[in-house]
């Protein structure tokens, strides 16, 4: 079967390797789509990956072999790849942060290939979409997870005003989950014409250049126009730094991109107006229950967010290279099988 290899030196080849084995508590999954995630980029274009690894993990497709000692699934079922439930013992999940796990394994960004025509999965870590999901649409199941968990850490609530820093795609499905619940003052803070015209779309009410956003000077001073909440998606450090300084008293910052580039964060400004700063991480199984359920009903801008043609194997290092120049906005959907 065909699949994507990382060489080194920003380089992804495609290469003929044997399909899998399925081991007794696996599926074998035929990959329908397979979307480009920033980790990627990270792993692939700027060399963070060890070479000869195999990317990709927002995959949707059709199951056509089980192990023998799976249940509940059969040959033509429709999943999704998602977390796995944790090992149920350490404090973590036994208090429902099964992304916490004291005894998970890998790094984050890093599971079961989606970049090639099949990829074996654990049963246990295998969501049912249903019938009326498309498996293209379910392909995005994975970052709205994401995206989800990151707006409910903020414990966002209609009426308040919402700053969102980078537009990419885990921000821009920030953007269109905030307005799935209510949120209609959202700013987005981005330095691509693209993404900023694509934010608009998506349900952002201002859309600003990083430079237009305000820099209050002292840690008493609050911005004219203050925010409740900030979500950062940018990974980029001026942005977390820009995002807490324009938060209101008692507003929070949700930290969800990642980055080299640690920020310097003012302790005053948050000691004397009482900020709230945490971060999210990947998503726990009710995340992905729920990220089913929003994309099954139709409430989020879908055809606005993903990018209209789907790309072969063959093209995936040309894809990626446009993400990164910022040719491309929205997220962009892989189809091994093309």
């Amino acid at each position: 079967m065909p699949t994507a290899v990382y060489r080194g030196e920003h380089t992804v080849v495609v290469e003929e390797i044997p399909i899998p084995e399925v081991g007794p508590s696996q599926v074998l999954l035929e990959i329908s789509h397979c979307g480009i995630c920033g980790s990627d980029l990270h792993l692939m274009m700027e060399d963070w990956g060890p070479p000869g690894m195999r990317g990709g993990h927002e995959f949707s497709g059709v199951v056509v072999a089980v192990g023998p000692d799976v249940a509940g699934w059969a040959p033509g079922d429709r999943a999704v790849g998602g977390p796995t439930p944790g090992c149920g013992r350490c404090s973590y999940c036994r208090d429902g942060r099964t992304n916490l796990c004291a005894e998970r394994e890998g790094g984050i960004g890093i599971g079961p290939a989606g970049y090639a025509r099949y990829t074996t999965i654990d049963a246990e870590r295998l969501f049912r979409i249903p019938p009326d999901l498309a498996l293209r649409t379910a392909a995005l199941v994975e970052p709205v997870a994401v995206a989800l968990r990151g707006v409910h850490r903020g414990a966002t609530r209609p009426g308040e005003r919402v700053l969102v820093t980078g537009a990419g795609p885990i921000g821009l499905l920030t953007i269109a989950i905030l307005r799935a619940e209510g949120v209609t003052d959202i700013t987005v803070s981005e330095p691509g014409e693209r993404r900023r015209k694509l934010a608009a779309r998506v349900g952002a009410r201002t859309v600003v250049t990083p430079d237009q956003l305000p820099a209050p000077a002292m840690p008493t001073e609050i911005a004219a126009e203050p925010y409740q909440l900030a979500i950062e998606c940018s990974g980029r450090a001026d942005a977390m730094e820009a995002a807490l300084a324009n938060l209101d008293r008692a507003g929070r910052l949700v930290l969800s991109g990642t980055g080299m580039r640690r920020p310097r964060f003012d302790s005053n400004r948050i000691i004397l107006q009482e900020l709230t700063v945490t971060g999210t991480v990947e998503y726990v199984p009710a995340d992905y229950h729920n990220a089913i359920a929003l994309l099954a009903n139709g409430r989020l801008a879908v055809d606005e967010l993903i990018e209209p043609a789907d790309v072969p194997l063959d093209r995936l290092q040309e894809a990626m290279e446009q993400l990164m120049a910022g040719e491309l906005a929205g997220k962009v959907l892989v189809a091994p099988g093309a």
